[in-house]
């Protein structure tokens, strides 16, 4: 068996220890390079799109996200006459090849002006934004609207 020998810390000596310990990691400078780092801002792209439809009918506009992991955000800037209190609007996948734009990824049936009707992520890739009447326009009425597409 092996005794090794340590040499006896009286309680003053700890604390001296620990005071000299805390006093050398407090000096330093005070530029900027031992800050944190912060992240970039994102670029926000904001894609704005206007257009008109009747009792039961849909329109289309496309969108192309460079970057995966996106947010993407979707709503109406505005919507008249001010008997149609809503559309619905929804986020699907655009195929270029056929000018089609696929089932919705996600929608919102009832989208009012002036708030967000979807939020989410997405991958890059091509989609598009869906407009539509869900039940809000009356008969031989024509809705006119503005829709904005954000994704950052």
């Amino acid at each position: 068996m092996t005794i090794s020998s340590r040499p006896a810390f009286t309680p003053l000596a700890v604390v001296t220890l620990a005071l000299a310990a805390a006093i050398s990691g407090c000096g330093g400078s005070s530029n900027s390079s031992n800050s944190l780092p912060t992240a970039p801002t994102p670029n926000v792209v904001t894609e704005t799109f206007n257009g008109s439809i009747a009792q039961g009918q849909t329109t289309v506009f496309n969108f192309t996200i460079t970057n995966s992991g996106y947010t993407v955000l979707a709503g109406y800037t505005s919507i008249s006459p001010a008997s149609v209190t809503a559309l619905g609007l929804g986020i699907g996948n655009w195929d270029s090849g056929t000018q089609t734009c696929g089932l919705n990824v996600t929608q919102n049936d009832s989208s009012h002006s002036g708030s967000t009707a979807i939020s989410g992520s997405a991958g890059s890739g091509n989609f598009c934004v869906r407009v539509y009447d869900g039940g809000n326009v009356p008969a031989d009425t024509t809705a006119t609207f503005t829709v904005q597409v954000q994704h950052y």
